[in-house]
């Protein structure tokens, strides 16, 4: 019986991108891991410090805080990340009129090409004590209402919460577009003849069928929430005090900052991971589940 010949032709191809992957995904995650166990300052010498930067970790009050600020961030990024796209997506469903529907899609999409740092520096302009938002109330006679919206502990959190409002993201709209067109008019129409209005076919028909797209960004929404730290780096750097402080802004100040403790740095980045991880999979799995119902 002759063996079966192995064409090596696709992993060649595959190849590059497989070793770029791990020299600068997986060899730098596995780098992190060791530098977390280290006492790790730029300048000096390395030096195994066992479990005492993750004890440090345990006991750091700044951290736990940043930890609390991006668990209200991340529940109401995940949030505006499935609703209002899911909402945007089902009321372009229900617009028959084909030119209609295409003008809607279009101007939905369209802030796509926008760069994400120009939406947050616009929206901190908005935010400015001198100008946008504090303008408009001083026009309106509401003076008593401005304020120096990021620089007060008791709005900065909520003021970086809501930049990007309304929040329907061009990409998790064409997502659930997408999913809600792949059921087929068929049910749609079946549910319209049994006399369903519109509110039972989006949740008797559309919701159930379009659990795996919610699952998928869900996760991804997740994820860019608990790793991100672009949006409070360019509106707030994690100020007042540190009021909109987030565990990768803390980590990056940490690394790169006047301490240089790459060490302690590296055992923030593999909390985060695990934390992430742990959350992912357990959110999979919720979906997974009733998904099988």
């Amino acid at each position: 019986m002759k063996k079966k010949k192995i064409n090596i032709v696709p992993y060649l191809f595959i190849a590059p991108t497989f070793i770029l992957v791990f020299i600068f995904s997986y060899y730098a995650m596995g780098d992190a891991l060791v530098l977390s166990f280290m006492d790790a300052k730029v300048g000096f010498d390395y030096s195994f410090n066992s479990f005492g930067n993750y004890i440090r970790l345990f006991q750091d009050v700044t951290f736990w805080q940043s930890f609390g600020n991006q668990g209200i961030m991340t529940l109401m990024s995940v949030f505006n990340s499935v609703f209002w796209p899911l909402l945007a997506a089902e009321l372009l469903f229900f617009i028959r009129r084909k030119k209609i529907a295409n003008i809607v899609k279009t101007a939905f999409v369209i802030p796509m090409l926008v760069p994400g740092i120009v939406t947050t520096l616009t929206w901190r302009y908005l935010y400015n004590n001198d100008f946008g938002f504090n303008t408009i109330l001083k026009a309106m006679g509401l003076d008593s209402l401005t304020r120096n919206w990021l620089n007060d502990e008791t709005t900065a959190l909520w003021c970086v919460i809501l930049v990007g409002f309304p929040f329907v993201s061009g990409l998790y709209f064409l997502i659930f577009h997408a999913g809600i067109n792949n059921i087929g008019m068929e049910l749609y129409e079946a549910a319209v003849i049994d006399g369903a209005s519109s509110l039972q076919v989006v949740t008797k028909v559309h919701l159930p069928n379009v659990v795996s797209y919610i699952n998928v960004i869900f996760t991804l929404s997740l994820i860019g929430s608990l790793s991100n730290f672009g949006l409070v780096a360019a509106t707030t750097g994690g100020g007042p005090g540190n009021a909109t402080l987030t565990p990768s802004l803390y980590m990056y100040k940490v690394a790169f900052g006047n301490s240089a403790d790459f060490g302690y740095a590296s055992t923030m980045g593999v909390a985060l991971f695990v934390i992430i991880m742990i959350v992912t999979l357990l959110t999979r799995k919720i979906f997974s589940e009733k998904g099988a119902d």
